[in-house]
């Protein structure tokens, strides 16, 4: 079944990852930015409440963390594909 490109990206500029999880390819990584977004509103939310800026402070590294991560695991994975396909 085709997927439509627009909804991927729309659905990915709203919720980072939710576009990999429609179109079925990088689900786990979609999974980990889509859990990304969650942490980073999740501090955003705590910070305009008046949480306390330790504990907003900490959850917004986790969701940064989670990030990079997924980034670095994407990146190692599409270099080793790319280096099978040479």
């Amino acid at each position: 079944m085709k997927k439509n490109p627009w909804v991927a990206a729309i659905l990915n500029f709203l919720f980072y990852g939710a576009g990999y999880i429609y179109i079925g390819k990088k689900k786990g990584y979609g999974l980990a930015l889509v859990i990304a977004w969650i942490v980073l509103r999740t501090a955003d939310i705590k910070f305009y409440l008046g949480s306390s800026i330790l504990n907003t402070w900490f959850i917004l590294m986790a969701g940064l963390a989670i990030l990079q991560f997924t980034f670095a695991i994407d990146a190692y994975n599409e270099a080793k594909a790319g280096n099978n396909q040479s």
